[in-house]
């Protein structure tokens, strides 16, 4: 195995993905610790979409198994630009994603996956379930066989492509998903520090 200092680098195919997503979450985990609720769930501009109390739902399609739900709204156009999202939105989406996909790969495949997550307002609890969504999912990833990356349909999640591509390109898109959104998560919490 290559090195760089003292880093080993992957080379095989499933170790470049799973090395690409656990070390990003490991930085992402470092530049949001801490975070408050206050700052989870801050809305600097009008019409954002969260995740907040049923009746409070602002999105025709917010979905979600308890009192609380994640805004969403399936009428437009899905590659126009979507609205401004909180921190707390981005988790959500990440951590339902991470776990549906984990269910509907790894799992049952059974479970609707507006149902698979219960969502909160609480910064911790949330941040703690989608690290451990993700290393539940890196953990899945990293026993597969070449033969399983490149097979159409290993993964069956219904709200995505999973069933009609190669499942080394949904394990792209997965880390794709979650290094734009943790980072801008990152992006919201400086605002948030800096903000008058």
């Amino acid at each position: 195995m290559p090195t760089v200092g003292q880093m080993e680098i992957r080379t095989d195919r499933v170790g470049l993905l799973v090395e690409q997503l656990t070390e990003s979450a490991m930085f992402s985990r470092e530049r949001l610790d801490g975070m408050t609720d206050d700052e989870f769930c801050w809305e600097p501009a009008p019409a954002m979409w969260s995740i907040r109390r049923r009746a409070d739902a602002t999105t025709p399609d917010a979905s979600g198994p308890g009192e609380y739900v994640i805004d969403f709204d399936r009428s437009g156009d899905p590659f126009a630009p979507g609205p401004l999202t909180t921190i707390a939105w981005r988790v959500g989406h990440l951590l339902s994603g991470f776990a549906g996909r984990y269910e509907w790969t790894f799992g049952s495949r059974s479970i609707d996956p507006k149902q698979i997550v219960e969502f909160s307002t609480s910064a911790e609890e949330m941040m703690t379930r989608l690290w451990a969504e993700i290393d539940r999912w890196g953990a899945a990833v990293e026993k597969l066989t070449d033969e399983q990356l490149d097979m159409i349909g290993f993964g069956q999640y219904p709200q995505g492509l999973d069933p009609e591509l190669p499942f080394i390109g949904i394990v792209r898109w997965v880390n794709r998903e979650a290094i734009h959104h943790l980072a801008e998560a990152a992006l919201l919490r400086d605002l948030y520090r800096t903000r008058k």
